[in-house]
């Protein structure tokens, strides 16, 4: 209801005082007087715009009053004490918004303004399977993505592989150690290569992998070291960078395109930025090794881009990638990190700095840990193994529609505990499945209706004019306030409390009224419509989750 009266107010400052007065309304509060006979909403806007204007409160109040009144949408609209605004809604108001919220894309707006956004998320090495932490991020900025797209946005979705470097080495050396060992060779892996462990599955990756890659490849022992490990990497390389792809199709996370940090090494984009930087005066040579002077750009030490035995660190192949970014032209860049990179930020901007670009061009989102609990206690994994949970093994455990909804149910920046039994639970406290049941109720309700001769009609809403309808009609249109500041935020998880609250609201409302029966027909077909309203909002909200929108259960 607030940001529904705000744009109304907007459009009557904008008549009176010009577009110039319209920003001030953003600063006003509406909330609801503490007597009920005051109306829905209260305002103080005219007290910041008298600020502006130079004029009394009263005076401005009594002229966006005049221009309210005439609207119809208001019931009343009447000015109190020196120049708040009372504001009550119109039935008309109310009607006209259930009939935008049926027959139109209500919730689609345009704040993004057209902004070109890159959004880059999950960008796992490819050295072993998704974890679970991986998925929200990925969940995280694939609604995000659907969000921005709905409100104005342009939005794309971008993979960044890592696949050079020093990991990939370690990779193909795992796959050639344990492809030794199972040809009968007593090994010692290195502290730092991949165990390859997967405890809760009981699987070893890594040994799964040599054993595919022998049976490929048989002589693959008899080559140098250096080519089998090299071999090795590669393979395992491509090999997990498949399984990470189907484990995100099954997630329903799609990407537009996959950038390769190898090809920034292979077209010298690397080097290309770094001579960029050194011509500014930003690098210098200390202990043999090549210095970015990220200190002068608010970074709290400055830091190596080339080691001293020549080879290139991961910080100098992220400026080329994020410089890449810059000259593709996108607005802005988000990137979606796990919360263990919070110490990577200053650098990163620091680069962006230097290279002459806004730093705030870029934004980062973390995302904090998940915890998963079955029984009430937590499913922990060996830390000496250096163990992790799939995020395949969830999918499987508890479905998709659930990974997506409780990865969503609270703030990215906040740790999730995720209950396992409670996300298979077919009870009203599972989430996910009190939102699915609320529209498949609605659609029982609509066909056993139809059934009996009745359909939603637009014909007699006036008769919708009880506190749980209106209540109803105004959150289905709030949609699209919250997907508005989902975006702007970069909140996604305003989704799901929606959701919640909005099938809450459903259901106050069916215990108190009855939708089909009863001797007023009309009242029967108006409350169909409202149904239906809240119905394909349910749809609409649940599909830009990416979650089923069951119509039995």
């Amino acid at each position: 209801m607030k940001e529904l009266v705000r744009e109304k107010v907007v459009e009557a400052v904008r008549e009176v005082y010009g577009d110039d007065a319209v920003s001030v309304v953003d600063r006003a509060s509406f909330e609801k007087p503490k007597r009920k006979e005051f109306g829905d909403l209260a305002t103080n806007v005219a007290f910041l715009l008298a600020r502006v204007l130079r004029q009394s409160p009263r005076a401005i109040a009594e002229e966006i009053v005049r221009v309210l009144r005439g609207s119809g949408d208001f019931e009343s609209v009447e000015v109190a004490g020196g120049g708040f605004i009372n504001f009550k809604l119109s039935q008309s108001l109310y009607n006209e918004i259930l009939r935008a919220v049926v027959e139109t894309d209500f919730y689609v707006s345009d704040v993004g303004n057209g902004e070109r956004v890159l959004l880059e998320y999950v960008s796992a090495n490819p050295t072993g399977p998704l974890h679970v932490g991986h998925g929200r991020g990925a969940v995280v900025g694939d609604v995000l993505y659907r969000i921005m797209k709905l409100t104005g946005y342009r939005p794309e979705r971008e993979f960044y592989v890592n696949d050079a470097g020093r990991q990939i080495k370690l990779l193909g050396l795992s796959i050639y150690l344990r492809a030794k060992e199972l040809q009968g060779e007593k090994i010692t892996l290195p502290e730092d290569a991949y165990s390859g462990e997967i405890e809760i599955w009981n699987r070893n990756y890594i040994k799964e992998l040599a054993e595919k890659l022998l049976q490929l490849k048989p002589d693959l022992l008899e080559l140098p070291e250096d080519e089998a490990v090299e071999l090795a990497a590669e393979f395992g390389k491509e090999e997990l960078l498949k399984q990470i792809q189907e484990d995100l199709r099954e997630l329903r996370v799609e990407f537009d395109s996959w950038f390769s940090e190898r090809e920034l090494y292979e077209k010298g984009e690397v080097e290309r930025v770094l001579r960029i930087l050194e011509e500014k005066g930003y690098i210098y040579e200390k202990d043999g090794a090549l210095w970015l002077k990220t200190t002068l750009f608010g970074d709290d030490k400055d830091r190596v881009v080339k080691r001293s035995n020549g080879e290139f660190t991961y910080f100098a192949s992220d400026i080329a990638y994020h410089y890449n970014k810059i000259a593709r032209g996108y607005d802005r860049g988000i990137d979606i990190w796990g919360a263990d990179h919070h110490g990577y930020i200053s650098r990163v901007k620091a680069a962006i700095a230097a290279l002459g670009k806004d730093p705030d061009w870029l934004e980062i989102v973390l995302i904090q840990l998940v915890k998963l609990f079955r029984n009430g206690e937590e499913i922990k994994m060996s830390k000496r193994k250096g163990n992790f949970i799939p995020l395949k093994w969830l999918m499987d455990e508890v479905g998709v529609d659930a990974v997506r909804f409780f990865f969503l149910l609270k703030r990215h920046d906040t740790p999730l505990d995720f209950d396992l039994d409670l996300a298979i639970s077919t009870k009203s406290d599972n989430p996910v499945y009190y939102v699915q049941y609320a529209h498949a109720r609605l659609c029982s309700v609509l066909d056993k209706a139809e059934e009996r001769g009745f359909k939603p009609l637009a014909d007699h809403l006036n008769l919708l004019n009880t506190e749980e309808e209106r209540e109803l009609i105004l959150r289905c249109y709030s949609l699209k306030y919250e997907l508005q500041q989902a975006a702007k935020k970069r909140e996604p998880h305003r989704l799901t409390y929606y959701l919640i609250e909005l099938s809450s609201a459903l259901h106050r409302f069916y215990n108190r009224h009855r939708v089909v029966g009863g001797e007023n027909r009309e009242l029967t077909s108006a409350r169909l419509y409202l149904v239906e309203g809240v119905r394909k909002t349910l749809e609409i909200g649940l599909g830009i989750l990416n979650v089923k929108a069951p119509r039995r259960m």
